[in-house]
């Protein structure tokens, strides 16, 4: 199954070029429901250290931060890291980010989080590198930190793959799948909770490092 991962790249160049605020139009930067599904859950961490995965232009970081957490962002295309950058320092907000490879077995990030963030990132990741990708996230949180999903999720109990330009571009795992893979990763699963779509469905999962 083939994988373009960069096509993200392009897709930021594009948002940029269309004069968007982000990815996938303005309606999105400025109703951050990850960040509003996560403060609302029960005993989550009010403070510490916080990745995004995935974090694009950074909207969901500048919001954690705005929270009280120390922030870190890293994304695969360049153009977003960049544009991250611009807007943490015109809205001066603090914030550290950085281009990253999350399928890369050879992840050069060292520090230890207290709470990781999927910004709608581990349903882009494709077959074997989800493994990589979860023990990356693994590696980096603290010990019982926090892991929040936000996914994609089928309707049913099926799992299946979204294709764009012969590539692999999404994972659309059902909910079942979803845990399962996290307490392979060696996660203990909280609380799960599905949003109805009229396509795929979207799935939110607090996790914690066992």
């Amino acid at each position: 199954m083939k994988t373009n991962y960069l096509i993200h790249e392009e897709m930021y160049v594009q948002a940029r070029q269309a004069g968007w605020e982000g990815w996938g139009g303005n309606e999105r930067i400025f109703k951050p429901m990850l960040v509003e599904r996560f403060l609302a859950l029960e005993g989550r961490p009010t403070q510490g250290k916080l990745l995004e995965l995935g974090c694009g232009e950074g909207h969901h970081c500048r919001a954690f931060c705005q929270q009280g957490f120390e922030v870190t962002g890293v994304d695969i295309s360049e153009t977003a890291i960049l544009w991250a950058k611009e807007k943490a320092q015109s809205e001066g907000v603090a914030g550290t980010y950085y281009v990253a490879d999350l399928t890369a077995e050879s992840l050069e990030l060292t520090e230890r989080y207290d709470v990781v963030i999927d910004g709608n990132c581990l349903h882009c990741i494709i077959r074997n590198d989800r493994t990589t990708f979860l023990n990356h996230v693994y590696r980096l949180l603290s010990e019982k930190g926090t892991f929040f999903v936000s996914s994609l999720c089928s309707k049913d109990t099926n799992s299946y793959h979204i294709y764009k330009d012969g590539y692999a571009y999404r994972c659309i795992p059902s909910k079942e799948s979803l845990v399962s893979e996290l307490e392979r990763a060696g996660f203990e699963v909280r609380k799960v909770q599905v949003y109805e779509r009229d396509t795929s469905n979207h799935i939110t999962v607090c996790a914690v490092k066992a």
